[in-house]
Order: C-alpha cells, then sequence, then structure tokens
C-alpha cells in the first residue's frame, strides 16, 4: 500500500480552513460543507476553496473593535496560564468563534489529578478575567454566565476539593456529593466560605502571573486580533519571543 502525500499547496489550503473552522462542531463544518457543494452544483461546477472560505466566512460574527479587543486580551490570559503553569496542550486559540473567544486543546490528565494540578486548572480559568483586570483595568461578564462558563467550572473544580477529592481541611474523607451541585454552596455557608476563599487565592495568582507575563498577553492578543486563530506551535512562538530575555512586564 502506497502512502500519498500531500502537496505543500493543499495542506497549506487544508490548514487555512482548519484554522477558520476553530470552535465550529462537527455539525456545523458538515453543515457548510454540504451548502458549499450545493452552491457549486446549482453553479455547475466543482467544488472550490473559495466556497469554503466564504461558508465559514459567514460563520463568524461581526464584533465592535473594542470587544474584540476584549475578547483577544481574555482568551489570551488563559492560553498564557496554560502555557506557564503546564497544564494543557493547547492546539487552536480564536476570537471568531460563533460565541465568541475559544481555547481547544488537552488537558494534561496525569498534572489535573493532583491538588496542586486541579488548584492550577483553577488559576487556568480565572486566568482570562484576571488579563482583562490587568490590561483593561475593568472586566466584563464574559467569564461568567452558564455553569460551563470560567467562573462556573473555576467554581466547581474547588467545590469538588472541598466536598468529593478529598482536599479540603474539613472531615476530608467525607464524600458530600449530591445530585445538584451548586446547591450545596446556597445551603452551608461555611462550605461556601471555603470554595471562595479557594477561589479568591486562585484569582491572586492568576493576576500575578498575568502581571509577570503581560508582554506575552499583549502580543498574543494582537496577533488575534490580526489574524483571529492562532495553533499551538505559533502560540509557542509568541511566548518564547517575549519572555526570551526575562522581560516579565511591571
Amino acid at each position: 500500500m502506497h502512502e500519498h502525500a500531500i502537496d505543500p499547496g493543499t495542506e497549506a489550503v487544508l490548514h487555512t480552513l482548519a484554522r477558520q473552522a476553530s470552535g465550529l462542531t462537527g455539525a456545523d463544518v458538515e453543515r457548510i460543507v454540504r451548502e458549499a457543494r450545493q452552491k457549486a452544483r446549482r453553479e455547475r461546477r466543482h467544488l472550490s476553496f473559495d466556497d469554503l472560505q466564504a461558508g465559514l466566512a459567514a460563520t463568524r460574527p461581526i464584533w465592535p473593535e473594542t470587544l474584540r479587543r476584549r475578547m483577544a486580551i481574555h482568551e489570551a490570559g488563559h492560553v498564557v496560564a496554560h502555557l506557564t503553569l503546564g497544564t494543557a496542550r493547547i492546539e487552536t486559540v480564536t476570537i471568531d468563534g460563533p460565541q465568541g473567544g475559544h481555547v481547544e486543546g488537552e488537558t494534561y490528565s496525569l498534572v489535573a489529578q493532583s491538588e496542586a494540578g486541579i488548584a492550577a486548572q483553577i488559576v487556568t480559568k480565572l486566568a482570562g478575567r484576571a488579563a482583562e483586570e490587568e490590561i483593561l483595568g475593568s472586566v466584563s461578564a464574559g467569564a461568567g454566565g452558564s455553569p460551563r462558563s470560567d467562573l462556573g467550572l473555576a467554581t466547581e473544580l474547588a467545590l469538588a476539593m472541598e466536598t468529593t477529592l478529598g482536599f479540603s481541611k474539613q472531615m476530608p474523607l467525607l464524600h458530600r456529593q449530591v445530585e445538584a451541585k451548586f446547591a450545596q454552596l446556597a445551603d452551608g455557608a461555611d462550605l461556601a466560605i471555603r470554595v471562595n476563599d479557594r477561589l479568591e487565592h486562585a484569582y491572586r495568582q492568576a493576576r500575578e502571573l498575568i502581571r509577570r507575563h503581560r508582554p506575552s498577553v499583549q502580543r498574543i492578543a494582537d496577533a488575534l486580533m490580526t489574524v483571529g486563530t492562532l495553533d499551538g506551535n505559533e502560540l509557542d512562538a509568541l511566548m518564547s519571543d517575549s519572555d526570551r530575555n526575562g522581560n516579565t512586564g511591571s
């Protein structure tokens, strides 16, 4: 069986399309391809790269420049935290997804199983908000909202540390799993205080991390403003370029 190498031109096209599709689901991509193919058939021609690119471009929301800048700084904060703390391998980051900013990657599972690793994950969840506060001087509601938001996921991790993972300083062996996780916070003031203390500590760490690596955050945010989507190799290069000489900002 012979392997067929992809020529550089085709590989570049596929790479471009993959970047533009970052943040879309498989169903989204399938729909875009189907609609582009139907359009090409109606016009009695072959499906082209331009057809797919136009379909992908139509899915990108048009944000005001100030909001796009905030999203870029927010996502750059997440990226720098992940790369600095070694909590995940990042594949792409985009500010052109259907719902706005999005980091796609794989969490290092062995790191995440330790107390320090889970605490680091909380820091990365809060780093987007921290970047907004440190660089823009204010925060948006973008970190909050649903249980799957940054604040929702950070709270869920901190709550698990106190109730189910055995890391609480009070009764660590007692497993307190309930169906409605966040109901525990409403019913138990002491538990809410301990969870909030973990979140406050993580947020202080996130803000300090952003201050130390501010040049990297700004450089990645600037690149996102220009191209919309960056892959893991590009992010690594931007980090090393910013911090190679030990410039950690003020």
